[in-house]
């Protein structure tokens, strides 16, 4: 039987990645094949253990994309949770690529040139390189690029690791706690894959609704023991001395439940629902969801969806795995 708990997003990941190998290794077209495989599978709207159950392998070599090479890898990690061909694959690489592709705008293209020219191999080297100001050097990287991939392992502690939820979840308590102390922090909430309650998580999003941000902007930055990465008005981010990055989002109370909703929701989610949006003449953002330029909705979560024409969908469900078209049928049967 299929594993429930391996989500279409976990795959598509896999895929991802596969790709990034390949390309690494100079492999002609399967790169390709795996992006469009991984994008399909985002794309799918009903979860891949559903599809295997009712259809079995060939349920899974007729996705768009996919096919029955695919198809059968597919089939391994929705029984094992892993990959066997991907793990292979890693092994082979001179680098730790799950470390060094945690640091934004690196790719494999990228990667390759740090490996071979700097014998970059984990994230403790690139920190070396960056902090010698050897990578602006490089062609096809500049110092703001040097500084950008300091900026970013200093964020992460230098782990390259995701967070576990039980990890997470007394320290954005803890933080959640300190800034609904704050007068002007009208409503606070951790959002993102935390919010979802994924396994891990990368980071700690916290959103606040207030009409004087600054006040909560003060209050997150004087934290003790953090390091600031930034301190804008409504945007922040720190890091805590474990090395977790915390980011703080301040928001208008009136934009509260469309920023709610947009932060929380997983990639593939979101972009269905704003693919629903467009479709009815809709623009869908984190302040809103605007007909034009007029406001139809945002105060809450559940208005959001419901001008959209869904019912509301819990944070945990928001994978894009069939959630989306279970609320529309839940909405339009409401409304008979």
């Amino acid at each position: 039987m299929p594993n429930p708990r391996v989500h279409n997003q976990d795959i598509a990941d896999i895929f991802y990645k596969i790709a990034d190998i390949l390309e690494m290794q100079s492999v002609q077209w399967k790169p390709q094949a795996y992006r469009a495989a991984a994008n399909a599978i985002e794309s799918l709207g009903k979860p891949l253990s559903e599809v295997y159950a009712r259809g079995g392998l060939k349920a899974l070599d007729e996705i768009p994309a996919v096919g029955e090479a695919l198809a059968k890898k597919i089939e391994e990690m929705l029984k094992t949770g892993r990959l066997r061909h991907y793990e292979k694959l890693k092994k082979e690489l001179p680098i730790n690529l799950d470390e060094l592709e945690t640091v934004p705008s690196l790719g494999p293209k990228k990667l390759m040139v740090l490996y071979k020219k700097l014998g970059v191999r984990n994230l403790r080297d690139l920190q070396k390189a960056a902090e010698q100001h050897k990578i602006a050097a490089l062609k096809g990287f500049a110092e703001k690029s040097e500084q950008q991939i300091l900026k970013a392992i200093l964020a992460n502690g230098g782990k390259g690791k995701r967070i576990p939820l039980s990890v997470a979840k007394p320290i954005a308590g803890q933080i959640v706690k300190k800034l609904k102390a704050v007068k002007a922090a009208q409503k606070v909430e951790a959002a993102g894959s935390f919010r979802r309650r994924r396994p891990t998580i990368g980071d700690i999003d916290i959103l606040v609704a207030s009409a004087s941000p600054e006040a909560v902007t003060k209050a997150f930055v004087s934290m003790p023991g953090v390091k600031i990465l930034v301190s804008g008005k409504t945007k922040s981010s720190v890091v805590l001395q474990s090395g977790i990055q915390v980011d703080l989002r301040v928001v208008k109370p009136l934009q509260w439940g469309s920023a709610l909703q947009y932060f929380t929701g997983s990639k593939s989610h979101s972009i269905a629902l704003r693919k629903i949006a467009i479709k009815n003449g809709l623009k869908l953002s984190e302040y809103g969801v605007f007909r034009d330029k007029k406001l139809v909705a945002s105060k809450t979560e559940k208005d959001v969806y419901n001008v959209l024409g869904l019912d509301y969908v819990k944070p945990e469900l928001r994978e894009n795995e069939g959630e989306i078209e279970a609320a529309i049928k839940s909405f339009e049967k409401k409304k008979r």
